[in-house]
């Protein structure tokens, strides 16, 4: 396993300094893939596919070495034909986080039985 600067700096997005801007920028994690190429590629992500693969490669990489974690969410999303006020498509989309870290599931405003309460993160 080689640690390169790409994957430095994607690991770097999930340090507490930098939290509360990319939590800004893309959300909180696990982050899925065009968040992540968006951070490392700015607006020329969403221009070429170029970008969007290559984050897709590391992220793989780094799922493989042991340094995140990946996990298979059902989301809608906006497609490429649809304009602002499209309501999107459903489809399947992988997250990546921490090791240890993608076990727990979002809220999506009640469509999931969620317990009711408080979740804090340990360590």
């Amino acid at each position: 396993m080689r640690m390169t600067s790409r994957k430095k700096e994607i690991l770097s997005f999930f340090e507490p300094e930098h939290r509360e801007w990319v939590t800004g920028e893309i959300g909180a994690p696990p982050f899925d893939v065009s968040g992540v190429a968006y951070l490392l590629s700015g607006m020329d992500s969403f221009k070429s596919r170029h970008h969007l693969e290559s984050a897709r490669r590391t992220l793989e990489a780094m799922v493989n070495d042991g340094l995140l974690e990946k996990i298979t969410s059902y989301e809608q999303r906006q497609d490429n034909t649809q304009s602002g006020a499209g309501k999107g498509v459903w489809c399947n989309c992988s997250r990546h986080g921490l090791p240890g870290s993608c076990l727990v599931m979002r809220d999506d405003g009640g469509k999931v039985n969620a317990i009711d309460g408080e979740a804090i993160r340990i360590g």
